[in-house]
């Protein structure tokens, strides 16, 4: 028995000299060293193997502290012995799948070089103090010391491990506050930013987007990193439908691998969603003061509950809504929560332009007698939906900022008994609706920000006694800036006869723009009079501008034209699995100008060339072939090298139509964007049309990853 536990540890111990030789090797040639997509998987086994051999190293480490004499009651020479052996094979395992996890994104920073290399030195102490443990005899100093010393190698690798997984002081943050945390603020003090907003990101989102964890490129530990944004851009944007990116994923099913925090990470509370969302949509202003919102705001309510304060809450006469009636409204796009904890009152917010419906404020009315607050901000909002919202008796607060309402049945609004608060900020109202509005008997306060009214008929407003307007700073030396006009039509593939509109809130705002993808001006450019019909390929920019105010921001939309029907697609060369998104359909599926590499839009190629054939069953008489493509330097997805385009009767009489060449470029450039190629040539009939764009074969010397395959990503091929 005893020959036979000896030569089980024996293969056991070759097995992981071997591997901590591999490991050696591996660390010498690792920047040439690719993990394949096979390997990723032993790579993510590392949070699941690595506990093990820290305890059993740990225990054996103990034991040789502890013992004494070989004759010593606590001398278990078999037991150790098999500890230790179990201890060097899982610590390999678990040095071998750390290194592989290492090579993913996200992971560059100083604490990651010092946990990998203390893990490599832990994987071979522990193969070098089994194959020398005749020499090392347990009872001896010399032992005692090499015990303690590992000892220490183990915690300080496993506190690092913490540090990289669950944020800084992981380990010893129980112990007590940190010498720098800061006292509770007083409710009148505190700003939305430093005392709502930074704290939920500390505790949810920190711990993966720091200076030595920064998953997507991302870092958040400052405002500067925060709207700087990561990989994928920038986080919030108000002129989106979702808010951007940051909202938007905090929205996606727990299951969606896009969903933030990921699944095993803490995830923000419904109540910390709504804030963040408030936040954004309120201007993401850094600076505001809590106690300068309104108490219906959802954020001023939440500051309630966190910050405490000496305002009391509005006491209600109506009973809560049933908790399953409002889980079954509630929608991705439309968030209903309690204006704070244990309070009958509710308010709703509404999200995603696209996906917004008349009937999504009708699907309201079970709760009609709790809704006090409702902000349909940026909605498509038409006037005859003003009648709905007039059915909500309990209505104190109704936000209506940049909808599409022209004001003419604000009369409505007067069934509104309770209404203290109205916001139009960005809509087509007039002086003649505005009147209307003195017939609700509780309005105390309405917003008209940016609204087109004159500077004389504001002040007409203004010095009326029953209702305060809110008309925003004005000066006769002071000039503003126009808000970007907003282009209303949203997909990017334009069928024949197609075309684009574009709109502004402010009434007499003029619209020049560009169809070439220069900057437009105020003088020579085209002015949007009506919808832009869509002949070809289109880069449109557009500018507002005004007589008494500057010239607004730019808007900037590529516009493909749809062309010929392809009848079928064959992708030539492999696509790479990770990126494979729904194979040959997804060249002419229609879906175009997404710039999320993991969307699932995406075909991606590294280790071959992109090449596909399209087929006519009939000869198209073709004169242009469009391809629409991705660039992420910081993902290595980069423009192609060289582009073919083929074509001819069939693949085997195919001619060499056009080729467009690239340079690499000398710098990176943040963020992703669209690239649109365009290959034109001379009319001709043909019937299959062979596309190749050849990825760039080493990224440059100013790449982190320099030397290795750069990706070529696709998305869409269009024949005109």
């Amino acid at each position: 028995m005893r020959r036979y536990l000896s030569d089980w540890k024996g293969l056991i111990y070759n097995l992981a000299f071997f591997l901590n030789g591999l490991l050696v090797f591996l660390l010498l040639f690792e920047s040439r060293f690719t993990v394949p997509i096979w390997m990723q998987a032993v790579g993510r086994m590392h949070p699941l193997v690595l506990h093990f051999p820290l305890v059993v190293l740990i225990l054996y480490s103990l034991w040789v502290v502890v013992v004494e004499k070989p004759e010593s009651t606590r001398w278990n020479a078999e037991l150790a012995d098999s500890l230790l052996i179990i201890g060097t094979l899982t610590a390999v395992v678990a040095a071998f799948s750390g290194f592989i996890l290492s090579k993913e994104d996200g992971y560059e920073s100083d604490t990651l070089q010092w946990h990998k290399w203390l893990g490599i030195a832990i994987s071979l102490t522990s193969v070098i103090w089994y194959g020398s443990r005749k020499y090392l005899e347990p009872w001896k100093l010399t032992s005692k010391v090499v015990a303690a010393s590992f000892l220490v190698l183990l915690f300080v690798g496993g506190h690092l491990g913490g540090n990289l997984t669950h944020g800084e002081d992981f380990l010893i943050s129980p112990l007590g506050p940190s010498e720098d945390e800061s006292p509770k603020v007083a409710f009148e003090e505190a700003k939305v930013f430093n005392d709502l907003v930074r704290p939920v990101l500390e505790q949810k989102c920190l711990s993966c987007h720091n200076e030595e964890k920064a998953k997507g490129g991302l870092q958040i530990q400052t405002q500067a990193l925060l709207t700087k944004g990561g990989k994928g851009g920038i986080l919030w944007d108000t002129t989106k439908a979702d808010l951007g990116v940051l909202i938007s994923r905090l929205h996606l099913p727990l299951d969606d691998k896009k969903h933030m925090p990921p699944r095993g990470k803490v995830q923000l509370t419904e109540e910390e969603i709504v804030l963040l969302a408030a936040w954004v949509k309120g201007g993401s202003r850094f600076d505001q003061l809590v106690s300068s919102l309104s108490p219906q705001n959802p954020v001023y309510a939440y500051a309630q509950n966190v910050l405490g304060g000496d305002r009391t809450e509005e006491q209600y006469d109506f009973s809560a809504a049933d908790a399953d009636e409002v889980k079954k409204l509630n929608t991705t796009y439309r968030l209903i929560k309690p204006l704070s904890a244990e309070s009958p009152a509710l308010f709703v917010n509404f999200y995603n332009r696209a996906n917004f419906k008349s009937e999504d404020i009708e699907g309201l009315m079970p709760l009609k007698g709790q809704i006090v607050s409702m902000d349909l901000s940026k909605m498509p909002l038409k006037d005859e939906d003003l009648k709905t919202l007039a059915n909500f008796p309990e209505l104190r607060k109704l936000i209506l900022n940049f909808t599409d309402i022209s004001g003419a049945t604000l009369g409505e609004l007067k069934k509104l008994k309770n209404l203290r608060e109205l916001s139009l900020s960005g809509t087509a109202v007039k002086m003649a609706h505005m009147k209307s509005l003195e017939g609700i008997p509780s309005l105390k306060r309405v917003y008209i920000w940016s609204t087109g009214l004159s500077t004389q008929e504001l002040a007409s407003l203004k010095k009326g006694q029953k209702i305060t307007f809110e008309t925003g700073f004005r000066s006769d030396t002071l000039i503003l800036a126009l808000n970007a006009p907003i282009i209303v039509t949203e997909n990017q593939l334009v069928a024949n006869n197609g075309t684009v509109a574009l709109k502004h809130q402010i009434a007499g705002t003029i619209i020049r723009y560009t169809l070439d993808g220069t900057e437009p001006d105020s003088a020579k450019s085209l002015v949007y009079d009506k919808p832009i019909p869509i002949t070809k390929n289109v880069d449109l920019k557009a500018k507002a501008f005004k007589t008494g105010w500057y010239g607004s921001s730019g808007v900037d939309k590529y516009f493909f034209k749809a062309g010929y029907h392809i009848d079928s697609v064959q992708l030539i060369t492999p696509v790479d699995q990770r990126y494979k998104a729904k194979g040959a359909s997804s060249i002419s599926d229609g879906k175009v100008g997404d710039t999320e590499r993991v969307s699932g839009n995406w075909l991606g190629y590294v280790e071959n060339d992109f090449q596909s054939y399209l087929f006519f069953k009939k000869p198209v008489k073709a004169a242009n072939v469009t391809l629409s493509m991705l660039r992420n330097l910081g993902s290595s997805i980069f423009p192609p090298t060289r582009i073919e385009v083929w074509g001819g009767a069939n693949e085997k009489s195919l001619k060499l139509l056009k080729v467009i060449t690239e340079t690499v470029p000398a710098k990176d450039m943040a963020g992703a964007q669209n690239l649109v190629y365009e290959a034109s040539f001379e009319p001709q009939e043909l019937s299959c049309i062979k596309v190749i764009a050849k990825p760039l074969a080493k990224l440059p010397e100013w790449h982190a990853g320099k030397g290795q395959k750069a990706w070529v990503f696709v998305d869409e091929v269009l024949v005109n």
